[in-house]
This record gives structure tokens, C-alpha cells and sequence, in this order.
């Protein structure tokens, strides 16, 4: 049986869509761009229609469609609304201004709309771009509509209820693949991936942006984040060794970002308090500031 929700249909696309970007940077590849544009965007689409199906299905229809083929139009059936036209990508925009206008601003709109004129570009005229530019508009797609949709949808996945097909623990996985597919081409090579200490889930993305030290990180299933990490908020790990641990004041321990250590890939905090003496930690009971060897 093969079968796909909504939410299920929206985050292959988007994947797909990073897998063929990825894909396309690393071989030049014509014909990958093009395919990353149209899998994106049709999963855009798709998730934008899923966040205000959450709202009331009968959204993302066409006013007039509802009222031709239903009954009673304001509580179709699911058989009538298969004969139904939804809305297109314009509508979603408005529907989007009504329904998340602290989400969807005019500039993330804007983006919406102008994908849109290239999407439609492929499908009824000729296309032409840069790599870079496309890359570049992909990219901020991402960035500025589907991971703020992602986070609705998520936020309704932490709910009892959730969409049939599609538990929590499922769309977090696929979130996180998500992301990591996104960083593959925004930052290849410049991040890393561990166990967050938080939620336990194996969904810490660890940036480096070229330093030699994670300078961010962040958890794609419980939120946690840390930005402008210095160089000087590092210490030893007990268990690695590495100068890699940070000091969570949230969490009231340290954490691990080398993502070698098995502490970090396995989601366990370090033994890690304020040293009242000296300002510094207390790492599984021993300060290194204030010892003093004999």
C-alpha cells in the first residue's frame, strides 16, 4: 500500500528537492538545478497547505469549486472535496497574511511569489539563471518559508493528536533529514551532527563556519540554540579529552560538541557546575583553575 499525508508528501519534496540541489552544486548539473527548483517549491506548496488545513481544510479551496461541488459547502465530505480545485500559490499567499501574519511577512511572501514566476517559467515558457542566483533564491526559500511552516506543523506534531500517518517521533526525524539535507549545501563540510542534552534526540546541528571551534549549534526537535559561541567558553571533556565542552546554564551541566565523543553522540550531559571560588566550573568535582599540583 502506498500511502502519504499531506505533511508526509511535503517533507519528501523538500528533501528530495535539497538531495537534488546537493546533487546539482557538486556536478554542475542542468538538469538537477531544474529538478531542485520544481521539488522544492511543489513541496512548499504543499506545506503551506498544510498549515492552514490545520486551520479548516476548507482553505486551501477554491471558493467557487466548493460551492459547484458540494452539498453543503461549508462541511464537505472528503469525496466531494476530491473533485474540488484548491487554491493556487496567490491565494496561499493571502490565506497565509490572514491566518500567520507574524510568520509570513511581506518579505517572506515575496520570496513565495518570486519563485512562483520561475517555477512557472520551467513549466510554461523557457528558464534561465545562474547557479548561484538559483542556489542562492533556493536557499532563502528555506530559510524564509519552509522551515517557519515547519515549525507550525511541528508545533501541532507535539499535540495528542496529529495528522493519521504521522506521529512525533516521525516528523522529527524527517525534519531533522530535512535540515541536514539544507546544510549538505549551505555549509558543507562546516557542520556536524550529535545527540542534543536536552530532548535527547539525535538532532544537534553543530556549525563551524570555517573555525576551528563550534562556533553555533542547534536542535531541530526541542529548539534549544546556541549562537556566538567563543573560543574561551570551551573546556576538557573528561570523557574525550577534546576542549569541546560548553556550559549550559539552562540545562545546569555541560555539553560535548565533538561529535566523536560518545557523550555527544549519545546525548549525555557533563558533570559540570559553577566554581564559587574562582569563577570558573567545577568538572565532575574538580576545578582546574584551582587546583594546584604538589
Amino acid at each position: 500500500m502506498i500511502k502519504f499525508t499531506l505533511i508526509e508528501n511535503s517533507l519528501d519534496s523538500i528533501k528530495s528537492g535539497m538531495d537534488y540541489l546537493d546533487y546539482a552544486e557538486q556536478k554542475q548539473s542542468p538538469s538537477h538545478y531544474k529538478k531542485a527548483l520544481l521539488s522544492l517549491f511543489q513541496g512548499t506548496e504543499l506545506i503551506l497547505k498544510e498549515i492552514l488545513v490545520q486551520i479548516d481544510p476548507i482553505i486551501i479551496f477554491d471558493k467557487n469549486s466548493l460551492f459547484r461541488n458540494c452539498e453543503s459547502p461549508l462541511k464537505p465530505t472528503i469525496e466531494e472535496l476530491f473533485d474540488c480545485k484548491s487554491i493556487d500559490i496567490n491565494g496561499i499567499c493571502q490565506e497565509l497574511k490572514k491566518h500567520y501574519p507574524e510568520q509570513f511577512q511581506r518579505a517572506n511572501l515575496k520570496v513565495i511569489q518570486d519563485l512562483a514566476k520561475e517555477r512557472n517559467k520551467i513549466q510554461h515558457f523557457a528558464f534561465e539563471t545562474t547557479p548561484n542566483d538559483l542556489k542562492a533564491s533556493l536557499l532563502k526559500l528555506y530559510l524564509m518559508v519552509i522551515k517557519p511552516a515547519m515549525k507550525i506543523a511541528g508545533e501541532k506534531a507535539a499535540l495528542d493528536t496529529f495528522v493519521e500517518g504521522i506521529n512525533r517521533i516521525n516528523f522529527d526525524e524527517q525534519a531533522t533529514d530535512v535540515e541536514e539535507s539544507f546544510l549538505n549545501v549551505n555549509k558543507r563540510d562546516e557542520f556536524t551532527k550529535g545527540g542534543c542534552c536536552h530532548c535527547e534526540n539525535y538532532s544537534l546541528f553543530i556549525i563551524y563556519d570555517g573555525e576551528s571551534f563550534p562556533i553555533a549549534c542547534y536542535c531541530t526537535t526541542c529548539g534549544f540554540e546556541r549562537t556566538n559561541i567563543d573560543m574561551l567558553e570551551f573546556y576538557d571533556c573528561p570523557e574525550c579529552s577534546a576542549p569541546s565542552v560548553i556550559y549550559d546554564e539552562k540545562l545546569g551541566a555541560g555539553m560535548c560538541l565533538w561529535h566523536r565523543c560518545a557523550d555527544c553522540m549519545e546525548s549525555v550531559k557533563t558533570d559540570m557546575v559553577p566554581c564559587d571560588d574562582c569563577g570558573g566550573y567545577l568538572i565532575e568535582d574538580s576545578c582546574l583553575n584551582c587546583t594546584v599540583e604538589d
